[in-house]
């Protein structure tokens, strides 16, 4: 059984991300993506964490600064996995433009970092 792609990423790669993408915050504990389902962004956790299920049991618990649901994303793939959000949790939300953008830049660490992961 594969599991959801998590990438850690450094506190610069973070602070890159954070400058061009969207961020929420959840109050309340809620379902981030359903299994089948796919992407239209992928997630970076900034604080809180993120239970990774697969029928109806944890299988990973992500902490700040993963980055999932890239490579699904990038090759729209659907999910393998459920993932649930627990309140007081902030993500970025990185659609595939934004994403793409950054790929494109030159001399990102970050940039060489999605460029790699995401063939």
């Amino acid at each position: 059984m594969s599991i959801l792609t998590s990438i850690k990423l450094e506190t610069a790669s973070i602070c890159e991300i954070t400058k061009l993408s969207t961020q929420k915050r959840f109050s309340t504990s809620s379902p981030l993506f359903y299994e089948g389902q796919i992407p239209i962004v992928a997630y970076l956790l900034l604080e809180g964490c993120i239970q990774l299920l697969k029928n109806k049991k944890i299988k990973h618990i992500l902490r700040p600064g993963s980055l999932i649901g890239l490579d699904e994303l990038m090759s729209n793939s659907p999910s393998k996995h459920e993932a649930f959000v627990h309140a007081e949790s902030t993500l970025c939300f990185l659609d595939k433009s934004t994403i793409l953008e950054i790929i494109h830049e030159e001399n990102s660490s970050l940039a060489f970092l999605l460029r790699d992961k995401a063939k």
